[in-house]
């Protein structure tokens, strides 16, 4: 792109990522900090007893996050545990179901009179033992089983990198498999496992569905908890600065983690992955139970769950005897054919579709625009861009809130507000997508193309978009599944009309549906997120398949 045209092209693309991006955190800065002086709410009990509340629950999350992914992913890379592509199936598994779905298995399974009271009581009767449902603890374990999977792939694939040659020389010398682990692995995946851990840390303190679901009917408050009460109250001035200290502790942790994996990346040292089984541990006689012991943690963790509400969506009413005469299609015919589950339907792909090509365009400009323009200019927009990621999505529908309510644009109230938002939401995604693809991109064909006297257009659709072109379909497509499975955006901006598949949801179990409603509902969005993923392997497959003659002929 020639300089006189970059102009323009920075200025538009800095007007939008500004007026999206960068608004909303400024109204709500203004709102946190103003007037000066005035943060007595910070220091309240209420306000105090939350921190805890999140530190402790993140703090939960992070441990078991970090020592089940490490576990599981040493003994799939290192060991020769049986069922190795179905662990990696599972566990992807449990990443795609959403947090506050799998909070609603847990009450099935766990709740009073829940499936696995109903076992305990066939097997001892009388007894009156009751899983702690609602519960801190019971947040930990769900957003843990929802976020271990980053820890395990990040485990995974440094593992796959190390070079085994020093742990081959370790134990040729003499050490133990333990010290050898310790004084060689360990230090070895240590950098991706604190990486991921912060973002696992960030995640679940920034989680608003799960610890509504489990913490709030316990009145146990945390952060995102006592924002989402602050603003039913109309006290926007608490709600403000809990969502500007929420926004400072989340860009922290985010800042933290690029750093230290810029470092990791520099500083690993890869090995051929045809070596890796010369340090690969037998289990020996305690293989069998091994996989076993894995076959069973990865059953009660992802198929008794999806087992229970599959149940449970088929029942006409949950908690009823497991019963041939009280299984119903009823739940499902009620989805198809009910005008507010439709519209919600609807409305969570409308608002996807809207926002993800909102999304592309600005993050595809500040791809390109980076990846063409080496200059502080590019930089600027795409760490501008790039800066949601940090952001919880509850700060971004309270920065919408405060932006959005008032002239000139007055957007709170109408779909166009989930929309930007959503927007501001899918722009780093996209993104890093495309900024992946442009940088993987042959710059001889750009550099053979204006040889052949085509212009700047004409490169970008005859050479660039075609490149690009599978991670629109995909980052698309990303966008629209993000829609349906997103809570707290939704459910604080939305108006009559304008309900999602989230806030259904959310709103199913309080109202006069019942688990089994919620249970078919939470179920078709499973599918749809399942089917959607699958579809988008499929784009990335057929990527890679159109470039294999490529590199075969080269």
């Amino acid at each position: 792109m020639n300089r006189i045209a970059a102009v323009p092209a920075l200025l538009g693309t800095g007007l939008v990522l500004g007026l999206i991006v960068l608004y909303p955190p400024l109204a709500l800065a203004g709102q946190a900090l103003f007037p000066l002086g005035d943060f007595s709410q910070l220091t309240s009990r209420e306000t105090l007893k939350a921190l805890t509340n999140s530190l402790i629950t993140a703090s939960g999350v992070f441990l078991f996050s970090s020592v089940t992914g490490t576990l599981l992913a040493w003994l799939r890379v290192r060991t020769d545990i049986r069922g190795k592509k179905l662990l990696d199936a599972c566990v992807l598994l449990a990443f795609i179901i959403p947090p506050y779905i799998l909070g609603i298995s847990w009450l099935q399974l766990f709740g009073s009179g829940g499936y696995m009271n109903r076992v305990i009581d066939i097997l001892v009767p009388g007894t009156d033992y009751r899983f702690p449902y609602y519960s801190i603890g019971a947040a930990v374990l769900v957003l843990g089983l929802h976020l271990y999977p980053l820890s395990y792939f990040a485990v995974k694939n440094t593992l796959l990198q190390l070079d085994p040659e020093l742990e081959t020389a370790s134990i040729q010398c003499g050490a133990s498999r333990r010290r050898t682990f310790l004084s060689i692995t360990l230090p070895g995946i240590l950098p991706a496992l604190l990486s991921t851990g912060l973002l696992v840390f960030s995640r679940a303190l920034a989680n608003f569905s799960v610890p509504a679901l489990l913490c709030l009917p316990v009145r146990r408050e945390l952060l995102t908890t006592r924002i989402y009460a602050s603003l039913g109250s109309l006290n926007t001035r608490t709600a403000a600065l809990l969502s500007f200290c929420l926004v400072l502790i989340s860009t922290l942790l985010y800042a933290l983690q690029v750093y230290i994996s810029a470092s990791f990346s520099r500083g690993v040292s890869k090995g051929p992955g045809k070596q890796q089984s010369r340090s690969m541990q037998p289990l020996g006689r305690f293989r069998e139970a091994t996989s076993t012991a894995a076959v069973l943690f990865l059953m009660l963790t992802v198929v008794l769950p999806l087992g229970a509400m599959l149940v449970s969506s088929f029942m006409k009413r949950w908690g009823l005897p497991l019963e041939r005469q009280y299984i119903t299609l009823h739940n499902y015919l009620h989805l198809l054919t009910g005008e507010k589950t439709r519209r919600a339907f609807l409305n969570s792909l409308s608002y996807g579709a809207g926002a993800g090509s909102l999304a592309l365009v600005i993050g595809g400009s500040t791809a390109f625009l980076s990846h063409t323009r080496r200059s502080g200019a590019g930089r600027v927009l795409e760490a501008v861009a790039s800066w949601p990621m940090a952001f919880p999505n509850i700060v971004l529908a309270v920065g919408a809130i405060l932006a959005w309510n008032r002239a000139p644009l007055s957007l709170y109230g109408t779909p166009w507000c989930i929309i930007a938002t959503y927007a501001a939401l899918f722009t780093p995604l996209v993104l890093k997508q495309i900024s992946a693809l442009l940088e993987n991109q042959d710059p001889r064909l750009v550099q053979a193309a204006r040889t052949s006297g085509a212009g700047s257009a004409r490169c970008f659709f005859s050479v660039t978009l075609p490149t690009i072109l599978p991670g629109i379909e995909s980052g698309l497509l990303v966008c629209m599944l993000i829609s349906l499975r997103e809570i707290p955006i939704a459910l604080m901006l939305y108006s009559a009309g304008q309900e999602t598949t989230g806030v259904l949801l959310f709103g199913m179990q309080s109202q006069s549906y019942g688990l089994e409603m919620t249970s078919a509902l939470a179920v078709t969005v499973i599918v749809l997120i399942f089917a959607g993923n699958m579809f988008i392997t499929g784009i990335k497959r057929r990527r890679i398949n159109a470039r294999t003659p490529d590199t075969r002929s080269q």
